[in-house]
């Protein structure tokens, strides 16, 4: 006689059933969650892990190295324009004392990117007077902007002995010339090199005596809001004080480094200049496009501040200047 089943029992059977069904699928459920979040944290690891960052970063190429150091030779003929630079002055510093300042201008740029190159690599604040005519006047340009050396127009005025030939005097600017045509030669200047802070004189121990034509350049330099530098190629100039009359900023040079052939001297005119910043607070000197004054300025520029002087641009230096002079009752 077969054996009665148990209601009850069947039902709690079927319960456990459910049951346990009940518990794999919430296991099953659970382990897809852990396992979404695994993955979600396996892709997104760079933003969790406080190193991540670092492994984005890779490190720059040898190429890439190579290009930092070394400024390449640009052939865009286009003319640049320099920004204002970012930087405070030197007379800005807070906190710090004032050293004297010198600004060394290196006249007759344009004819030689090579030297150009090199005064990129003494890595220190320089002005570079570039001849607006000259071959390669926006190249040499376009380095400076991109290096942050300061670039001026060494704009070609007449000279007492007539030089003109042979001299980088392309664009030379007379006394017997016009007030339309002198503006013209500026504006064509200017146009050439937009990147120049201001202008100095190439030659031009005529013109700068001349105070026509001063006072048209002096209009000028007012108008785009150029400095002067007065080369003092003569001791007849009026260029420097016409600049203050007329509320032009300027400064006028105290040593010309090499002006002659005696090249064996250029390390003791450094010096004077040094010195003459040391006891003044600022000087300022010219030196030209020469083996001889570069390789004195790769010795001696970069540790300038062992001679107790800051090295700073034109801009800089004038600055200062005005400053110092506002100050006086």
């Amino acid at each position: 006689m077969p054996a009665r089943s148990n209601p009850k029992r069947k039902i709690l059977d079927s319960r456990r059933f459910i049951l346990r069904i009940s518990l794999i699928l919430a296991s099953m459920a659970l382990l897809s969650g852990f396992l979404l979040d695994y993955l979600s944290f396996k892709h997104q690891q760079a933003a969790y892990l406080p190193w991540a960052g670092l492994a984005r970063h890779h490190a720059p190429s040898r190429l890439a190295k190579k290009a930092e150091t070394k400024p390449s030779l640009t052939s865009q003929k286009m003319p640049v324009k320099q920004e204002e630079p970012a930087q405070k002055s030197v007379s800005d510093r807070s906190g710090k004392e004032n050293l004297p300042l010198v600004a060394i201008i290196i006249d007759d740029m344009g004819q030689d990117l090579n030297f150009m190159l090199e005064l990129v690599n003494l890595k220190v604040p320089l002005t570079v007077a570039i001849l607006p005519d000259s071959e390669q006047a926006i190249e040499t340009a376009q380095i400076a902007v991109n290096h942050q050396l300061e670039v001026i127009i060494h704009l070609p005025l007449e000279a007492f002995n007539g030089q003109a030939a042979g001299s980088g005097a392309d664009g030379l600017i007379t006394t017997s010339m016009d007030q339309k045509e002198i503006w013209s030669r500026l504006e064509a200047s200017w146009q050439r090199l937009p990147a120049a802070r201001g202008l100095n004189n190439h030659m031009g121990s005529k013109g700068t005596a001349n105070q026509y034509l001063m006072e048209i350049i002096m209009d000028f330099l007012k108008q785009k809001n150029l400095f002067f530098i007065d080369s003092k190629t003569s001791p007849k100039s009026i260029a420097y004080e016409l600049a203050l009359k007329r509320q032009v900023p300027a400064a006028y040079r105290q040593v010309f480094l090499d002006a002659d052939e005696d090249r064996d001297k250029i390390k003791d005119r450094l010096f004077e200049l040094f010195s003459l910043a040391r006891k003044n607070g600022q000087a300022l000197g010219i030196g030209h496009p020469f083996d001889d004054t570069l390789r004195i300025l790769k010795t001696y520029l970069p540790q300038a501040k062992n001679y107790g002087v800051e090295l700073a641009t034109c801009s800089q230096l004038i600055k200062r200047q005005e400053e110092a002079r506002q100050k006086k009752p």
